[in-house]
C-alpha cells in the first residue's frame, strides 16, 4: 500500500478582525445611549437625536471613534465631523447607516446609506457610500468622500456579512419597487458588484402611494448562512380605513457567491381586526433561532409583538412564539456584546426591553419587559445597525487544503488550491514552479502555493509523505495435516493484527484456512496481504487410478487402491450414472477388472481408517474413474 498524508502547517492571511469592544458604545434615539465597556450596559448621553436607524463603531481597545444616523457623523467627542453633514441616510430610515472597516486600512471606513421612503421624502432614492478617515483632525476624523451613489431605488434595508474569506464584506440592499437583492462586495479594490438575486415578493408601493413594504429591517445571521427580512403592505380598505399584513422572509445566503436562495415566508395579520407592520429583526449568536417585531402603529397607536421563530425545525415558519407583547411598540432589535438582544421602545419609552438567552427556543429565552434605563433620554425606533459578529469568529483556510491523511496504492496526489471570488481572478505559484490552480505529485515533500490577489498574497504549506509498509506473507501452502505452519511475513514497523486475533507479527496454525494480516504503519495507513493454507493426509497416503483398461497388456489392467499403510477397516464402493452399485469390497488388496460393464465413467466412494500415533483416524475420499478397454 501506498499512502499520503497532508498537514497544514500554515496560513498567511490577512483579514481585518475586530474585537468584541468595537461595538462598546450604541448611540440611538434622542440623545440616548449605552456603554457596554464594563460588561454591562450603562447609560450615556449622546449629541444624537433621531428618530430610526443608527451606526457606531469603537476602536480595538473598545475607545468610541464615531457614530452617525445616516445624515450626520458625530465624532468621538460629539462633534459633528468636517463634512460630516448631508449624508444620503435619514433619520428616519429604518437602517439607515452601517459601518464597513476598509480590508486594508485600519483608519478608514466606509458609511452606507439607505434613503427613506426609497427617495420619496428627500428625491434621493439610491444607496450610497461616504468615507471616513479617523487618523486626520488631529485624531478626531474627517468625512473625506460623501455620497457615492450605488444602485437605486432601494428600500430601507441594510445589513452586511462577511465573505467566506474572513476579509472582504458583503453589504446588502434591496432595490425598491422590485424582487432584487443587491450584494456590494467590500474588497481591498473598493465596492464591488453588485450580485443580484432576484426572489421573493416585490416590494411595491400602492398606486395611490401607501404601503409600507419599504419599511423594515434585515439582518444576516453570524454564521453568514441565512439573511431574515420583516416588512409589511399597508392598503387602504374603505375611505378611513386600513389595513396591513406583516411579511417575515428567511433566505439562504452563500457568503462566497452573495446569492440568496430557496425563500421561506410568514404573514401575520392583514385583517381590519388585525392591523400588523414588520420592522426589526435579529438572529441568536447560535444563528438557529431568530427573532421579528412587528407593530400595529397608526396614527399613533396599535398592538406591537415580538415572535421567536425556530430554524432548527423541519417547518420553521410554524414554531412562530410570542416572545412578548404590549401597546408599547416595540422597534429595532439588536444583539449587543453581552450577549443579549435588545429592543428598542417608543412612545417616550426610556428604557430598553431585552431577550437575555436568545439562543434558547420557548419562554426560556428570558425576555425582560425593562432591561436597561437610558436616563432621562427617550428611545425611539432604531438601534445601531451593528452586523458583526460576537466575538468575530476565525476566517475559514481561504485555501483549500485542508489537513488530510490518503492512503493509496502509489496513486498520485492532486493538491487543489482554487480560491474562488466573485470580482477577483487570483495567480498561483506553487515551489515546484507550476502556476495551475491545482498540481498532481508523487513524491514526498513540502509543497507550497502563492495565491496572489490585487491586496495580498494568501500562503499555504503541506507536507506530502508517500509511504505505507507492503506486507508478503508470500504463496499459498500445502502441508501435512499433522505439521504446523509459521505464517512470518518478515520485519515490519507498526501495529498487526490478523484475522485470528492475534498481534504479532507471525503466528503458528494448525488448520486449513485463509490467514490475513492487517498492518498499521507509521503514517497511519493500513496495508494487509493473505495468504491460505491447506493440508493433505500425510501418515497414510491412500490413492486411485483415474482410468483403468482391462485388455491383457499390462499397463492399468486393474483397479486397485495404492497405500503406504495398513488400514484397520477398509470399504470401496462403485456406482455407475444411474447410481447402480456395481462394484463393493472391504479387501484393500482385491484388484477390479470391470468384468462385463460397458466403457464409461463410474463414481466411487473410498472409506478407510487406520492407526496414528494419537489413535485411529477416519477418512471418506470420492472421486470418478472411468473404465477404457
Amino acid at each position: 500500500m501506498r499512502a499520503l498524508i497532508l498537514v497544514l502547517v500554515c496560513s498567511v492571511l490577512a483579514p481585518f478582525v475586530i474585537a468584541q469592544s468595537q461595538h462598546n458604545f450604541w448611540a440611538f434615539g434622542f440623545g440616548a445611549g449605552l456603554d457596554f465597556s464594563s460588561g454591562s450596559p450603562v447609560p450615556v448621553s449622546t449629541s444624537l437625536s433621531t428618530d430610526e436607524g443608527t451606526a457606531s463603531i469603537c476602536d480595538a481597545s473598545g475607545q468610541l471613534l464615531f457614530y452617525t444616523n445616516g445624515e450626520n457623523v458625530w465624532d468621538r467627542n460629539g462633534n459633528v465631523m468636517p463634512n460630516g453633514s448631508g449624508l444620503f441616510g435619514s433619520y428616519s430610515t429604518s437602517q439607515s447607516a452601517l459601518i464597513v472597516p476598509f480590508p486594508d486600512d485600519p483608519q478608514r471606513y466606509y458609511i452606507f446609506t439607505a434613503p427613506a421612503e426609497a427617495g420619496q421624502w428627500v428625491g434621493q432614492p439610491n444607496a450610497a457610500y461616504s468615507v471616513v478617515d479617523v487618523s486626520t483632525n488631529v485624531g478626531n476624523g474627517d468625512v473625506v468622500s460623501a455620497n457615492v451613489l450605488l444602485d437605486g431605488p432601494v428600500t430601507e434595508r441594510l445589513t452586511a456579512a462577511r465573505h467566506a474569506n474572513g476579509r472582504d464584506v458583503w453589504v446588502l440592499y434591496h432595490r425598491a419597487e422590485s424582487d432584487a437583492f443587491l450584494a456590494y462586495l467590500v474588497t481591498c479594490d473598493g465596492v464591488q458588484g453588485p450580485v443580484v438575486s432576484n426572489i421573493g415578493r416585490p416590494m411595491i408601493t400602492n398606486a395611490d402611494g401607501s404601503g409600507s413594504s419599504i419599511i423594515g429591517c434585515m439582518k444576516i445571521n453570524q454564521q453568514g448562512t441565512r439573511l431574515a427580512s420583516a416588512w409589511g403592505n399597508l392598503v387602504p380598505y374603505s375611505v378611513t380605513d386600513w389595513w396591513c399584513a406583516t411579511y417575515f422572509d428567511l433566505l439562504d445566503f452563500d457568503n462566497s457567491t452573495g446569492q440568496l436562495t430557496n425563500i421561506l415566508s410568514d404573514s401575520i395579520g392583514g385583517t381590519p381586526e388585525l392591523f400588523s407592520r414588520g420592522y426589526g429583526v435579529e438572529f441568536a449568536p447560535n444563528g438557529n433561532v431568530v427573532y421579528m417585531s412587528d407593530h400595529g402603529l397608526f396614527n399613533g397607536g396599535g398592538y406591537s409583538t415580538i415572535r421567536q421563530y425556530d430554524l432548527a425545525n423541519a417547518d420553521p415558519m410554524n414554531t412562530e412564539y410570542v416572545v412578548a407583547n404590549g401597546f408599547q411598540a416595540f422597534g429595532s432589535l439588536q444583539l449587543a456584546p453581552d450577549g443579549s438582544i435588545y429592543s428598542a421602545r417608543l412612545n417616550g419609552a426610556t428604557y430598553l426591553s431585552a431577550i437575555t438567552a436568545p439562543d434558547v427556543v420557548g419562554p426560556s429565552c428570558s425576555y425582560l419587559d425593562y432591561a436597561v434605563s437610558l436616563g432621562a433620554n427617550v428611545s425611539t425606533w432604531g438601534l445601531p445597525n451593528h452586523w458583526d459578529t460576537y466575538p468575530d469568529p476565525p476566517p475559514d483556510d481561504p485555501i483549500a487544503l485542508h489537513d488530510t491523511l490518503v492512503c493509496a496504492d502509489g496513486e498520485p496526489i492532486t493538491l487543489d488550491a482554487t480560491w474562488s471570488h466573485p470580482f477577483q481572478t487570483p495567480t498561483y505559484l506553487w515551489s515546484t514552479g507550476e502556476t495551475s490552480a491545482s498540481i498532481t505529485v508523487n513524491t514526498s515533500g513540502r509543497y507550497t502555493v502563492e495565491v496572489q490577489l490585487p491586496c495580498s498574497t494568501l500562503v499555504d504549506t503541506v507536507d506530502v509523505q508517500f509511504g505505507g509498509t507492503p506486507i508478503d506473507l508470500g504463496a499459498d501452502v500445502s502441508t501435512c495435516d499433522d505439521v504446523p505452519v509459521t505464517l512470518d511475513p518478515g520485519p515490519l514497523s507498526g501495529s498487526t493484527v490478523w484475522n485470528t486475533g492475534d498481534t504479532t507479527a507471525s503466528i503458528v496454525v494448525e488448520e486449513p484456512g485463509t490467514y490475513t494480516l492487517y498492518l498499521i504503519d507509521t503514517l497511519g495507513c493500513t496495508s494487509s496481504d493473505a495468504v491460505t493454507v491447506t493440508t493433505r493426509n500425510c501418515a497414510c497416503p491412500l490413492y486411485l487410478p483415474t482410468a483403468f483398461t482391462p485388455n491383457g497388456d499390462g499397463i492399468n489392467d486393474v483397479l486397485a487402491a495404492g497405500m503406504d499403510c495398513s488400514p484397520t477397516s477398509f470399504e470401496l464402493e462403485l456406482f455407475d450414472r444411474w447410481g447402480h452399485r456395481v462394484h463393493r469390497t472391504t479387501d484393500p488388496t482385491f484388484a477390479w477388472t470391470g468384468d462385463e460393464l460397458p466403457i464409461g465413467v463410474y463414481a466411487y466412494i473410498l472409506r478407510y481408517a487406520w492407526e496414528a500415533q494419537d489413535g485411529e483416524r477416519n477418512m471418506r475420499r470420492s472421486g470418478n474413474v472411468t473404465l477404457v478397454r
